[in-house]
């Protein structure tokens, strides 16, 4: 607030000299006449005021000057119309025709460019700066940006403070060998090896437009190799305000990143407009991600139901600002109006269309409880993500993975055909294709269980960043161990990014499938020894090899293969109208589903743990 008070006080000054001066130039600095001279008393606060006011509404006052760009001529141009706009008519209704045409047409130009003067003077301070440097050593780093663009020149500004910028690479053919900014064009991103090579270099910052994963990482494995640290200059907003350095290290999601999908939100709008939506397993990782994007699009209420009371606490305060409801608060219902382009990004936090949240402490395994629930709440779509992961853990409790995973899916899916539920998607894995492991085989039974019921599924592989998944896991091993532990050097996995991913699974339940299994294209398997290799690299280890101590193969874990799978040789694909969501065909039949369910239960009641373990893996 300060400095918007400082801002538009600046710019008030400038109007105040604005129009002394057109007085002055228009007189030729001769002594002004006594009736000017009134005439200059009299308007010039009326400039200062009116001037101040349209530098504040048009945002000049708002923005941070030593980051000024060719961007910010028209807010200047338009701020110096609107100022002249309210000025003139106020000046002649005060003064009559005889306020003289001359220092009106004066008074514009040079506020035009006191103004530009004001704006860009934080920014030819910083130029300025650099320059008086000249080519003095700094005591930071030596710093190689790649690419000349917008992020390239955002890049520099920030490097520039505290360290040298020694040179620019970048593709274009009329810019090598010259000088952007004061700084030289070394040559071609092709060139990056060699100009290492020749040149003393701290930090190389990737600046690139959409760079992928290739990119970044043949870029870190040349630089690494070279002795540099490597850096990324994220994608920014033409229109963000940035306080801080927003150029950050590079981190496993940059190397396993793919090309971002791009789907029309008409359609989610569409399927969950005016609808209660419930989310089981609402504090976990997809669970949670489900709950932040519905949350952006015009539902009637969500409902997170979760047994962790702390993870159900962490995702209300977020996606609620604090605001969650318990399950008997009376409910106010808001009012939508809500485009496309507003639903394609999440909204934040803080937004004031946030639709009334429910938050439901309950554990899906107890039958009455969950019953209760749907009563209460009548859902209209039901997203079944709640569910025991971890593979090793349920290999040791079968009998867990058992009551959640199979009884726990059919109390959902029983009492959503109940109450008349006819949308519900259940979150499945890839380690159901042949399971070799509990946890696998328990969500097989889930899946066959919620197509029985004529509900769909959908199926895919490992998510970035989610509890327990293998880049997290690597980073608490570094941390606690120095070493990272890799199962089998040949073991691969597919990794989709879990925003990538819920958004698939919500466009796949909006298809209303009956009875379906929708795979998410999950790209190519990623080698799980290359991403170990990848973070002993980031983290400054030793040679990446998987003979040297920072990685050791420890062999696979109880129901753990080599090899993940998202469907069987037999099972066809089928395209769906949604990009990257594909389905499985023919025919399905759960043989005997129910007696076998019968036998589980009285397999649990006697907690026969290796009758369980045997009955699931068939």
């Amino acid at each position: 607030m300060k400095y918007r008070l400082l801002s538009i006080f600046i710019h008030a000054l400038a109007g105040w000299l604005s129009l002394s001066l057109a007085f002055r130039l228009r007189f030729y600095f001769d002594p002004l006449i006594f009736k000017y001279d009134v005439m200059l008393l009299q308007t010039f606060p009326v400039a200062m005021l009116c001037k101040a006011l349209a530098a504040d509404a048009l945002g000049l006052t708002k923005r941070i000057w030593r980051y000024a760009s060719f961007r910010d001529v028209a807010p200047v141009f338009f701020a110096v119309v609107a100022g002249s706009l309210l000025f003139v008519p106020v000046a002649i209704w005060m003064e009559g025709t005889s306020y003289p045409n001359g220092p009106l047409l004066l008074d514009f130009i040079l506020t035009l460019g006191f103004f530009t003067a004001i704006r860009f003077s934080g920014r030819f301070w910083m130029e300025a700066r650099h320059l008086f440097r000249g080519s003095k050593a700094l005591p930071g780093a030596r710093v190689l940006i790649l690419g000349s663009g917008d992020r390239g020149e955002m890049a520099l500004r920030f490097m520039q403070s505290g360290n040298r910028v020694v040179g620019f690479l970048d593709d274009q053919k009329e810019i090598q060998g010259r000088l952007l900014m004061g700084v030289p064009v070394l040559g071609r991103l092709a060139d990056l090896r060699t100009v290492l090579g020749k040149k003393p270099v701290d930090e190389v910052v990737i600046a690139l437009d959409q760079p992928g994963p290739e990119r970044i990482r043949e870029v870190f494995e040349i630089g690494s190799s070279a002795g540099c640290r490597v850096s990324l200059m994220p994608e920014l907003s033409p229109a963000s305000q940035i306080k801080s350095n927003p150029i950050r290290e590079l981190k496993m999601s940059d190397f396993l990143g793919r090309e971002p999908v791009k789907l029309d939100p008409a359609p989610l709008i569409s399927a969950l407009g005016g609808m209660t939506v419930l989310v089981t397993g609402a504090g976990g990782s997809i669970g949670s991600e489900l709950c932040r994007q519905i949350a952006a699009l015009p539902v009637k209420k969500l409902l997170l139901l979760d047994n962790s009371e702390n993870a159900l606490f962490e995702i209300s305060e977020e996606i609620g600002g604090g605001k969650e409801r318990s399950s008997t608060a009376p409910v106010e219902e808001p009012q939508y109006s809500l485009n496309s382009s507003q639903v394609s990004a999440l909204r934040s936090p803080t937004s004031d269309l946030r639709p009334p949240i429910e938050v439901l402490l309950c554990d899906i395994r107890f039958r009455e409880d969950l019953e209760a629930v749907f009563k209460a709440h009548t859902p209209d779509v039901v997203y079944h993500a709640a569910a025991c992961k971890h593979v090793p853990m349920m290999e040791l409790h079968p009998l867990d993975a058992a009551r959640t995973n199979v009884l726990g899916t059919r109390n959902v899916v029983e009492l959503a055909k109940r109450q008349g539920v006819t949308r519900l998607l259940h979150v499945s894995t890839d380690k159901v294709v042949e399971a070799e492991g509990i946890m696998g085989a328990s969500k097989a039974w889930g899946e066959r269980i919620v197509r029985s019921a004529g509900y769909s599924c959908v199926r895919f592989g490992n998510v970035l960043g989610s509890n327990g998944s293998v880049i997290p896991l690597f980073e608490k091993q570094w941390t606690r161990q120095g070493h990272l532990q890799v199962t089998h050097s040949d073991a691969t996995r597919y990794f989709m990014t879990i925003e990538e991913a819920v958004l698939l699974i919500l466009h796949a339940e909006a298809i209303k499938g009956s009875g379906e299994v929708y795979i998410l294209d999950m790209g190519e398997p990623v080698k799980i020894l290359d991403l170990a290799r990848q973070v002993v690299a980031l983290k400054g280890g030793g040679e990446k090899s998987e003979a040297h101590p920072d990685i050791r193969i420890v062999g696979l874990r109880p129901g753990e293969r080599v090899h993940e799978r998202l469907h069987t040789p037999t099972e066809q694909l089928e395209a769906t109208p949604v990009p990257k969501v594909n389905k499985l065909t023919g025919s399905f039949e759960a043989a005997d589903l129910e007696n076998r369910l019968k036998k589980l239960e009285s397999l649990l009641v006697a907690r026969d743990m290796e009758g369980i373990r045997k009955m699931l893996m068939e």
